[in-house]
């Protein structure tokens, strides 16, 4: 993905964010003059939520504004990666491949990936990959994914990325199908 791209997607993350602020303020003053409430509590309950809503979106905002989109090896740790959104996660991605050899890695549109966010290629090898930045283990629904979208794609390997582990099930299935699994000790070893 050229810095072009990157920038946009930025840009849009961080337009969006501003909008959520205008639009919940524009809520939290609607929420206090329909209800008539005079009552200090109430309004300080209401207030108290859109600040934390706000403050919640000036973070994401810092997070879209600090991100540098270049990567280098031994610089980032994979519980710096757990705080990433997933637009974020997948295109460091590409980033991460890029620096571990990998001759293209590229995100695939947004909208209608059939189940693949990355095609990466190595010594001709193509992979079709789907990026999973998780709070939990990843389960089987991203290895079914996957394995559709490698056929779509054409590509030779199926891939799973995640920051997290895999279900029990998940395992299963990736062995069944021949779908790789990249955990968050393989991203570990990428970093």
């Amino acid at each position: 993905m050229n810095i072009s791209v990157r920038q946009r997607h930025i840009t849009a993350r961080i337009v969006t964010y501003i909008f959520a602020i205008l639009l919940s303020l524009a809520l939290m003053i609607f929420i206090i003059l329909s209800s008539g409430s005079t009552e200090p509590e109430f309004i300080a309950v209401v207030i108290g939520l859109w600040m934390l809503f706000f403050l919640f979106c000036i973070y994401k905002i810092y997070l879209a504004k600090s991100y540098k989109g270049v990567f280098q090896k031994g610089v980032l740790s994979v519980t710096e990666l757990d705080h990433m959104d997933g637009i974020a996660f997948e295109e460091l991605a590409c980033e991460i491949l890029t620096a571990n050899g990998f001759e293209v890695a590229e995100n695939t549109q947004a909208s209608c990936d059939y189940g693949v966010d990355v095609l990466a290629s190595k010594e001709g090898i193509t992979y079709a990959i789907q990026c999973k930045r998780y709070l939990e283990p990843v389960g089987i629904e991203a290895v079914q994914q996957v394995y559709a979208g490698r056929a779509y794609y054409e590509c030779h390997v199926a891939v799973v990325l995640t920051n997290q582990s895999f279900t029990a099930n998940a395992k299963n299935l990736a062995d069944k199908l021949g779908v790789v699994l990249w955990d968050r000790e393989t991203l570990r070893k990428l970093l």
